[in-house]
């Protein structure tokens, strides 16, 4: 196509647009004959690709225009559903102006779903139909959303606050878009806002901003889920030799899990990974993986995420097995090519090379596997492998992540700590100096670094939480107790916050330490600066066990046994500060690990 051919090409199409929003469209809108393209691509050949018009009852977007995690059932906003004509007038221009503010596919289907709520709900009523959107409708549909509940995991629940809100939401937008229209005739709470009337305001709004909302997932979960999706991954040469189809899925699944966990990517950035998409560099005889994919929650564009090792296998080993179903894709491409199916050919080079392909069962084409299917099936079948009714989902692993990171910076190494190595003060910096990495993970691990320490912290000004130590663990026992204070800051936690927000904390292992320098004591918990508390019990426990079996040796010689009764001293010292009853846990130890009770 020659370049005149192509400016008159590109002249058509402008011409054919939907117009942007303003008063001459509004009009049309209202009388119905407002039309245009709405949705379209531009193909490699500078032809454009229609997908939908504004006419049309049906609006289908592109699979370039939301993640690759998305289903393309829900690439398509259908406004058949609403069934007035000027509802569905309004609904289309609310829709329309939504998409100039630049939202997201998944944020304009969320927004005709709570308008589509709302017109059904008015259309079950002859009076509000008539009234149309006034303040007294819009009192009555509060009452209304305020009686809705939700089903999870079969226990029925109201609507949270923030659910209330984003229903109500509807109703503002349709008094900013719509007020020409002859059903908008009032705004629906002049004095008050859609959060208010949710309830969504004061302590419930600063709760709500305050609380994660993802859970942890529990290291009971997490452990054994690592230890059989692991097992796969070690047999992978194994099932890709077999062909197994049950087997090669939870081999897949596998690797999805563990490159959820170790690198906290949503799940649209795993699904977006191409083969080989990683490189790696070394300092300081440190080697640092470094994973390529899309990041298009907050942008659209390349960015990297640190991986250890193991991450790196998974990406290999998941596109040893979706190769058959690159091959197909190929071969759909040079088909749809023959055919002149435009629009099938550039859904399917932009998946081409993606490790994470699936073929549907019903119409055999190849796509990108849907982050809902591993969300809703794939993964909750991974907890029911490990026994377990935890309800796993994709993003759980985004916050897991950042959680175990914090306490790898804090010194408080855990569970699995051997595959994830770079879960260090080192990874953050990185995070931090680097414009290549994804800079809200950084900001993730921030925000789990603060709630993880003032969780601690607050634990510490608990009156009935045990703490023991040197100066600082008496100073603040001292504070918690003192009633007058805490009235001068207004409730315990307003204390807390305010003496603990200057304390750095680092765990030793056996105890938290709050020096502003680096400590090189050997006895953390008698330190000026050190503290123990609940959380390292079972560190102390385990200590014990240690020193009651050392002190069943008889070949240790007496500087040996001396040095074992030192340190049953110090335990049980410890332990008796804490307030356990030394002497039923020594029973218990020896019930347990079959030792004779020394009592010292």
């Amino acid at each position: 196509m020659s370049a005149i051919e192509l400016i008159l090409t590109q002249a058509k199409f402008i011409a054919q647009q939907c117009p942007q929003p303003s008063d001459s469209s509004l009009e049309r809108a209202i009388d119905g004959s407002l039309s245009g393209i709405v949705t379209y691509i531009k193909l490699a050949n500078g032809e454009y690709q229609t997908y939908s018009r504004f006419e049309d009852d049906v609006w289908v977007f592109p699979a370039s225009k939301s993640t690759k995690a998305e289903k393309a059932s829900r690439l398509k906003l259908n406004f058949a559903t609403i069934s007035d004509t000027q509802m569905k007038r309004m609904a289309k221009w609310v829709v329309w102006n939504k998409m100039k503010e630049n939202l997201a596919v998944g944020s304009l289907r969320s927004y005709l779903i709570h308008l589509n709520t709302y017109f059904q709900w008015v259309l079950s009523s002859d009076t509000t139909v008539t009234h149309g959107l006034t303040a007294f409708t819009s009192n009555a549909y509060v009452k209304y959303v305020n009686t809705l509940t939700s089903t999870r995991k079969g226990e029925i629940k109201p609507l949270v606050a923030t659910t209330k809100a984003q229903k109500l939401f509807a109703l503002e937008d349709l008094y900013r878009y719509c007020e020409a229209f002859d059903f908008v005739k009032e705004h629906p709470w002049s004095e008050s806002s859609a959060s208010e009337q949710a309830g969504y305001v004061g302590e419930a709004l600063q709760e709500a901003r305050k609380k994660p909302k993802t859970l942890i997932i529990p290291d009971e979960v997490l452990i054994p889920l690592c230890q059989i999706t692991k097992s796969y991954l070690d047999r992978a040469d194994e099932i890709l030799a077999s062909a197994e189809k049950t087997e090669s899925l939870l081999l897949r699944d596998s690797c999805i899990l563990w490159l959820l966990l170790t690198t906290g990517m949503r799940i649209h950035e795993v699904l977006g990974i191409k083969r080989g998409a990683y490189r790696s560099e070394t300092r300081d005889d440190i080697t640092y993986y470094y994973i390529e994919t899309v990041s298009e929650k907050t942008h659209t564009g390349l960015a990297e995420w640190i991986a250890p090792e193991i991450a790196t296998q998974a990406i290999d080993i998941l596109g040893r097995l979706s190769a058959p179903l690159q091959a197909q894709l190929e071969k759909d491409v040079l088909n749809a090519k023959e055919a002149n199916d435009h629009s099938e050919v550039h859904r399917l080079e932009q998946i081409s090379d993606h490790i994470c392909l699936s073929k549907s069962t019903q119409t055999n084409s190849i796509s990108i596997l849907s982050g809902n299917t591993i969300t809703d099936k794939r993964l909750p079948n991974l907890c029911k492998h490990i026994e377990s009714d935890w309800n796993l989902a994709a993003h759980q692993f985004r916050r897991t992540f950042a959680n175990y990171v914090v306490h790898s910076e804090l010194g408080d190494l855990r569970a699995l700590k051997d595959h994830f190595k770079h879960w260090s003060i080192t990874m953050t910096a990185l995070y931090a100096f680097n414009d290549n990495l994804d800079a809200e993970l950084f900001e993730e691990l921030l925000r789990e670094k603060y709630l993880v320490e003032e969780e601690i912290k607050q634990d510490w000004f608990e009156l009935d939480s045990p703490i023991t130590g040197g100066g600082m663990a008496q100073n603040i026992k001292k504070v918690r107790q003192d009633g007058e204070l805490i009235k001068v800051f207004g409730s315990l936690q307003n204390m807390a916050k305010a003496y603990s927000s200057s304390i750095p904390i680092r765990s030793t292992g056996i105890a938290w330490c709050t020096n502003d320098d680096e400590c090189r004591c050997d006895k953390s918990e008698e330190c000026e600066h050190g503290i123990v508390d609940k959380r390292y019990l079972p560190y102390w426990e385990g200590m014990l066990v240690q020193q009651m079996k050392l002190m069943q040796l008889d070949d240790i010689g007496e500087a040996g046994r001396a040095a074992a009764q030192k340190g049953m001293e110090r335990t049980e010292r410890l332990l008796s500060a804490m307030g356990i009853d030394v002497a039923a846990m020594k029973q218990e130890i020896n019930q347990r690990e079959h030792i004779e009770v020394i009592n010292v």
